[in-house]
């Protein structure tokens, strides 16, 4: 639908590619360029992923704000800003810390889609090629490629534990 209305009928982005063709830019122009031609498709992939974030945040949020120790802030007559921002949003913050662990390799795996509704080469559409002609090696290292996003991505979780929960503390 983003391709259809900004694209095809306004006009405002270009409909598929990674730059445009018989253009000569120069290296600064060549960046705007991509830049320009990588919105929609970056704007499809937040729009499909920031939902489902929003969602629980809001539900954890809700949760935390009826906890005990918001409660006790709250009578101890801390501002409300200080009760939201120092004490709830740093809890609300430990299950999406969870869930973005596994984001890292869905936004690859879901280049795939992407590539093909914006007609983008990626590596994506490189491994859906592979796929389609049976190239196992190719395949297998896409795959080697996703599980090492998804350790990368639990790391990462891990280290922002550190930052986002205060019982938890790097040794």
């Amino acid at each position: 639908m983003l391709k259809n209305i900004f694209a095809v009928q306004l006009g405002w982005f270009p409909v598929s590619g990674n730059m445009t063709s018989g253009v000569e830019f120069s290296w600064f122009g060549a960046i705007m360029d991509y830049v320009w031609h990588m919105i929609l498709p970056i704007l499809t992939v937040v729009i499909l992923s920031i939902g489902a974030r929003m969602r629980m945040t809001r539900t954890n949020m809700l949760e935390v704000l009826n906890s005990d120790y918001i409660r006790t802030a709250r009578a101890k007559g801390l501002k409300e800003s200080t009760v939201i921002y120092k004490h709830a949003f740093r809890n609300t913050m430990i299950p999406l810390v969870t869930s973005l662990a596994g984001l890292i390799p869905s936004l690859f795996s879901g280049a795939m889609i992407t590539e093909q509704v914006f007609g983008l080469t990626g590596i994506g559409s490189y491994a859906l090629d592979c796929m389609q002609q049976g190239d196992i090696p190719v395949i297998m290292t896409y795959n080697m490629f996703l599980a090492i996003l998804s350790v990368l991505g639990v790391l990462l979780a891990d280290l922002m534990y550190a930052v986002v929960d205060p019982r938890v503390k790097l040794a």
